[in-house]
């Protein structure tokens, strides 16, 4: 009787901390947002841009958590920064970006740029 009641004491708290870790992760999800990337965008010079629809990753994807619960400020320096930066502005109008559509950016490792919209 003692080990059943152990073994249901286990699995109560491993779901409990299962589900606070789910929530905790969620809210950090905000708090991830590329750190200065309205810098890395305004000054980004490269040809190797990436667009991202952000209904193409998984509703627990963290880069969809980010761009979704981006704050309607970081999304505006974003593109005021997107427009600043003339040639970076032509290249997504040429892949028919509309700039309002754009929820959040980051750059690869390899140097590239991710544009994801919404």
């Amino acid at each position: 009787m003692t080990m059943n009641r152990i073994a249901t004491f286990s699995i109560i708290a491993t779901l409990s901390a299962l589900s606070f870790g789910g929530i905790a992760w969620g809210q950090g999800a905000a708090m991830n947002w590329p750190k200065e990337i309205e810098k890395t965008v305004g000054g980004y010079s490269g040809d190797n841009i990436s667009v991202v629809d952000i209904s193409t990753l998984s509703e627990q994807n963290q880069t969809r958590l980010w761009v979704e619960q981006a704050t309607p400020e970081q999304r505006a320096a974003l593109v005021a920064a997107i427009e600043a930066n003339k040639p970076l502005l032509e290249k997504l109008q040429a892949q028919n970006v509309e700039i309002a559509n754009i929820g959040g950016a980051e750059q690869a490792t390899d140097g590239s740029l991710i544009i994801y919209v919404r």
